[in-house]
This record gives structure tokens, C-alpha cells and sequence, in this order.
């Protein structure tokens, strides 16, 4: 009789430690969607920041130009666009005014296809010469890496060595890329790249993963990813304009 009380009065206990487990565990799982969310939440509060902010959006590469090539044949300049497109339409839906420098498969050095106004025949000085026709608050160059070393991977922001405010977006934009993708083994780097010096605005490249790493070249094909990718550097591009001081390298010891 004894035994029977006692395995009564456990079984409920039992039960309920069972239950918390379940929710501990389901906390544990769901905890990730929630601080996504609630940065996702921030960011958007911090919208206001971009309204009429003049934003080029260069898509690399592009026409006879593919850019680099993974094994399964995905084309750089391919990836550059998609991803140029999602992050464009999130600055048009903040109030920015977002400026593509290609919106299809071209160059600007293509007869015909370098916007009106702009000189140049060359692709990258068109590029440039863009930003500085519209007066543009930013500009932004998406691309992608390669590498003979297929274990490389993550995306990376470089900026030019001479521009202060240059190296602050491009480590809210690394900040962001880390948030969302978890990389810590990268971080920003300074360039005297062509399409970062050849200009006044405030400059960026981001280079949004290595098509040479066979997970990362599927994973660049991909439309979720692309959109993640787009987020993060608008979250930089957010966090920018609401004056947010440049981070430091976590991955400095």
C-alpha cells in the first residue's frame, strides 16, 4: 500500500519535470527565432534613418563579364544581381532612393547601356561616375570570391584605407553579416580598390561568399540566402545612418 502512494504521488512529479524539459528544450530551440526577431524588430525601428538617403547599388560584373565561376557553373555576376535587387527593394521600402547600376545582364562599357548622363565607356568609371551624378550618400559594390582553396568561406567588407567613414559602414555591415551567419574568423579589410577610391561618397565592397567552397556556391544560389545576405548589409546600412559607432574586431585577441 505504501508503494502505491508512493509511485502516485512520484508520477504527477515525474510529469511535470518531464514537461519543463520539454519547454526548456523548445526554449533552447525557439530561443535563435526570437533574438532574430528582436533584432530584426531594431533594425526596422531604426528605419527613418535612410529616407531620402541617395543609395548606388552596384551589382558586379555583368554582360560579357561573368565574374568568377563555381563548379556547377553559377555565375558571379548572377548572384551579384539577385542579391542587389533584394537589397535595393529594402532601401526603396525605408525611403531611400536606391540607384542600380545594372538592373539586368550588361555592362556599362555595352553600347547603350551606361545610364543617361554618364560619359565614360569604361564599366568600372561608369560605375563611379553614376555615384557621383546622383550625388550619392553611399555606394555599395556587391561581389563574390574565388579561391584555388575550396575550404574558404564567408563574406567579408572591404573599404578604402583614407575614408574614416568608409571603414565605420563596412564594420556595421560585417557586424550584421556576423549576426546573421555566425562568422567570426572575418572581418573587415582595406583596399585601394578602383570603385572604393574613384569617387567621394562613403564606400563599400562586399564580397558575399566564396563560390569556390562547394556548400557556399549552392548556398549563394540560393534565394533565402540572398535575402539574408541583402538584410544584413541593409541592417549595416540602417545602423550607419542612425549613427552607430564603428565596432570593434572580434576577432582580435
Amino acid at each position: 500500500m505504501r508503494n502505491f502512494i508512493f509511485f502516485r504521488v512520484f508520477r504527477p512529479r515525474r510529469q511535470a519535470v518531464f514537461a519543463v524539459m520539454a519547454l526548456l528544450l523548445a526554449g533552447c530551440a525557439l530561443y535563435p527565432y526570437y533574438i532574430s526577431g528582436r533584432e530584426r524588430r531594431a533594425v526596422e525601428a531604426l528605419s527613418w534613418s535612410v529616407a531620402s538617403k541617395v543609395i548606388v547599388v552596384d551589382a558586379g560584373h555583368g554582360g560579357i563579364d561573368p565574374g568568377c565561376v563555381g563548379k556547377s557553373g553559377i555565375r558571379e555576376k548572377d548572384v551579384n544581381l539577385a542579391i542587389a535587387k533584394r537589397l535595393s527593394a529594402y532601401l526603396r521600402q525605408a525611403g531611400a532612393t536606391a540607384v542600380m547600376t545594372r538592373e539586368g545582364d550588361y555592362d556599362l562599357s555595352e553600347e547603350g547601356k551606361a545610364p543617361s548622363g554618364v560619359k565614360h565607356k569604361d564599366d568600372l568609371a561608369a560605375r563611379v561616375e553614376l555615384a557621383e551624378k546622383y550625388q550619392a550618400d553611399l555606394f555599395i559594390s556587391i561581389h563574390a570570391n574565388s579561391i584555388p582553396l575550396t575550404e574558404c568561406w564567408g563574406a567579408q567588407v572591404f573599404y578604402h584605407p583614407k575614408s574614416k567613414e568608409s571603414k565605420r559602414l563596412a564594420g556595421l555591415m560585417q557586424k550584421e553579416l556576423i549576426k546573421t551567419f555566425g562568422e567570426t574568423d572575418r572581418w573587415i579589410k582595406p583596399e585601394d580598390f578602383f570603385v572604393l577610391r574613384g569617387h567621394k561618397c562613403t564606400a563599400a565592397i562586399i564580397e558575399v561568399g566564396f563560390l569556390s567552397n562547394p556548400r557556399e556556391e549552392k548556398l549563394l544560389a540560393d534565394p533565402i540566402h540572398q535575402n539574408k545576405l541583402a538584410w544584413s548589409i541593409y541592417a549595416g546600412v540602417i545602423r550607419f545612418f542612425a549613427g552607430d559607432p564603428a565596432p570593434e574586431d572580434p576577432t582580435y585577441d
